[in-house]
């Protein structure tokens, strides 16, 4: 469950991930030999990840860039479980519902309606088209909650049956993507952002941009836990609900609350995602799920503080894993670490070990 965050627990999640950066530049700095390959790796890299003069420091930095941005999506899911205990299996979903509908909003395109007499156009600037885009996928969040999930909860609906219920609700929403917005992956943006070199690494503006975006969110959500009403509200209800109950806490406004923030997360991370990947499919969120998953439970099950640090443990791994193995199995690489690690440590890196029977 959600762990109330200290001082020490921050340090550990900061010596955590130091530890596992420094130890793989240790590794990336022997690997002379990998050098030689660098012009057929970077031919088969899938993200924009070419340009660097280091290859190794390159993927490195691309690694944080994407632990980043699928931390916006994890730290959302493992609010969900940390408060309502739902392993929510459509939550890659709303990752790619934000960035489909700010792209939606950013299209020259008439939008009609069956049986109405009335039509208008959109073609919004991209700056106006994502808020918009995010504060829709945010208001979904709270129709899901209103209409699923605080039903079934009131009707106390076993955790197994709620999450069939999501993955039937994953299944409808990533084939409505398709049937709306098509097969073919779409880009946010139709220009090229330049990239500059900054020592051995090249990147460009935006993915700049989406990586301050990201942390400024992040820092936004660390601020909520720790510092507003709503937050310890949040934190009392994931520790134990019964007795939140008891103190006066409106447990199920709190976890509605939890949807809502999650939703808007995961559409952030969408679009930002689009924007440094260059596209996004209809099918990209599902694909994503299991790295989201596999960040939760690295991290430490209901904890969100946890999920970011585990998501930036699997995005370096996923990346770096390609200088010496192919692109298709970085995600393969990350989830073995994930095996690995909870062979030593079940709980994950800042869960805390429970009692069980």
């Amino acid at each position: 469950m959600l762990a109330t965050l200290d001082r020490r627990a921050l340090l550990r999640a900061a010596l955590v991930f130091l530890i596992a950066a420094v130890g793989i530049t240790a590794i990336l700095s022997m690997g002379g030999a990998a050098e030689a390959a660098t012009a057929e790796t970077e031919a088969v890299t899938t993200t924009a990840t070419s340009g660097g003069t280091n290859l190794l420091v390159q993927n490195l930095f691309n690694g944080i860039v994407f632990g980043l941005l699928l931390a916006l999506a994890s730290v959302g899911l493992s609010l969900i479980y940390g408060t309502t205990g739902l392993s929510n299996f459509a939550h890659g979903e709303m990752v790619t519902f934000g960035a489909m509908i700010t792209y939606f909003l950013a299209t020259p395109q008439e939008v009609s309606f069956p049986l109405l007499p009335f039509s208008f156009s959109v073609n919004w600037p991209f700056w106006l088209a994502a808020p918009v885009g995010i504060a829709i996928a945010t208001f979904f969040g709270w129709v899901q909650d209103k209409i699923i999930w605080s039903q079934l909860r009131r009707r106390r609906v076993a955790m197994v049956q709620q999450m069939i219920v999501s993955i039937g609700l994953s299944l409808a929403l990533v084939n409505f993507i398709q049937w709306w917005m098509g097969g073919r992956p779409v880009r946010l943006v139709t220009s090229i952002d330049p990239r500059k070199q900054y020592g051995p690494i090249s990147v460009g503006n935006v993915t700049l941009i989406s990586m301050a975006i990201a942390i400024i969110a992040i820092i936004g959500v660390a601020f909520f836990l720790q510092r507003t009403r709503l937050g310890r509200a949040t934190r009392a209800v994931s520790d134990n609900p019964a007795l939140a109950s008891a103190s006066g806490i409106k447990v199920n406004s709190i976890i509605r609350i939890v949807w809502m923030m999650a939703a808007g997360l995961a559409a952030l991370g969408g679009i930002l995602l689009a924007l440094y990947q260059q596209g996004i499919g209809f099918d990209d969120g599902t694909k994503l799920l299991m790295m989201m998953f596999a960040a939760v439970t690295l991290g430490g099950l209901g904890h969100p503080y946890g999920a970011l640090v585990g998501s930036l443990i699997i995005g370096v791994v996923a990346e770096v894993s390609t200088v010496w193995l192919p692109p298709d199995l970085k995600f393969a690489t990350a989830l073995g670490i994930l095996i690995i690690v909870l062979l030593v440590r079940p709980q994950g890196i800042l869960g805390k070990a429970e009692r069980v029977g």
